[in-house]
């Protein structure tokens, strides 16, 4: 059975148990600075959900560990303050997005998609972390996505599994970890490492001292600038984590080249978000940040390296695979078609999700 917390407060009051449940499910970093991500801007304004499976028994604001199967978490897009009936995860990496242990979550992924049906929910896409052993994710997704008793079939499903570059290993040393890359990757970052210290003077400030104001106008002076909202939005956001990491490259003029907004949590650093000089391409700024932070989170004991949102640096093709389950679910209405449509176009070009609702080799099935 599934219950339904909705809302910032309600999901954050649930935060400790259930990254208790998340580390009974192999899962243990789902929960870590889940803040964020409630708060995340996205294209358009939207509200977490947190699908609760569990016995008929369990109690959605106090719930106990024995009496859970798992959660997903997941947002409506609104419109002028209206649900639309569009429910979508918002971590692409699924670490964070359904937690259940691994055999559970086909069946959690199933049940939620059913509840969110009776709720009205118009189009669902969803990415969660694959049990590396269960199997196809088809095949254990049937049972509660089967057409119902009256043979009246009112949504159609498709699902898929594939392949992601999850984290890079970080070694006791920086030149141990860049030994396992790739020849052309070690020979990049030490390269324009190298050059950025001889000819700009670049130096690593690893506590950067910058105010919001400050970072919002170097934003503007930075390739691939995002709205001064959402950078605002990036820097407010570190002091709620657990552990930030907020650091900067700057020159031999004390000018900023570079800044890196992250976290830590356990034993793995992750980047949040980068933002590079523009005018230095031949510098490969982003290159050399990466240099330095790699150095800077071995120092600090971190083990794994995450990138949120993925990176195309060729730092990836060092990463280490990890299985994801892509799940898109659309009702036979009119407003659903539509609203595949305008997903379509507006959703970014490098989301998977996008592409599932253009595919034309998925295995649909009725529901």
């Amino acid at each position: 059975m599934i219950h339904i917390a909705t809302g910032r407060q309600q999901i954050l009051r649930l935060g400790l148990r259930l990254a208790k449940f998340s580390a009974c499910c192999s899962q243990p970093d789902a929960m870590h600075d889940i803040a964020y991500f409630l708060e995340k801007p996205g294209a358009l304004p939207r509200v977490p959900h947190l699908l609760l499976a569990g016995s008929r028994g369990l109690d959605v604001n106090n719930p106990k560990l024995n009496d859970l199967q798992g959660f997903l978490l997941i947002f409506e897009q609104r419109v002028s303050g209206i649900g639309t009936g569009a429910f979508a995860t918002n971590d692409r990496s699924g670490r964070s997005t359904l937690v259940a242990r691994p055999l559970d979550r086909p069946m959690v992924a199933a049940e939620a998609c059913r509840a969110l049906l009776n709720r009205g929910a118009q189009l669902v896409l969803m990415s969660y972390r694959s049990d590396e052993t269960a199997g196809s994710g088809l095949r254990d997704l049937r049972p509660p996505l089967e057409v119902p008793e009256d043979g009246r079939a009112i949504a159609r499903w498709a699902v898929r599994e594939r392949t992601i570059p999850g984290y890079l290993p970080l070694l006791e040393t920086y030149d141990a970890t860049l030994a396992e890359m790739g020849r052309r990757t070690r020979r990049n970052l030490r390269y324009y490492r190298r050059r950025a210290e001889a000819e700009l003077g670049c130096v690593l400030v690893p506590q950067a001292e910058a105010s919001r104001e400050e970072v919002i106008a170097f934003s503007h002076e930075c390739m691939f600038t995002v709205p001064s909202e959402v950078v605002g939005w990036r820097y407010d956001s570190l002091k709620d984590l657990d552990e930030p990491v907020f650091v900067g490259l700057k020159d031999k003029d004390g000018r900023w080249l570079s800044m890196l907004g992250g976290r830590r949590y356990l034993n793995r650093s992750e980047i949040l978000w980068q933002l590079n000089r523009d005018g230095l391409a031949n510098y490969s700024l982003g290159t050399v940040m990466r240099a330095y932070f790699m150095e800077h989170e071995i120092a600090h004991g971190s083990c794994r390296l995450y990138t949120e949102g993925g990176t195309p640096h060729s730092m990836r093709f060092s990463y280490v695979p990890e299985k994801l389950t892509d799940l898109v679910l659309i009702r036979r209405t009119m407003v659903a078609k539509v609203m595949q449509m305008v997903a379509r176009r507006y959703i970014p070009p490098d989301n998977e999700l996008s592409h599932m609702l253009g595919a034309v080799n998925l295995n649909w099935q009725p529901c």
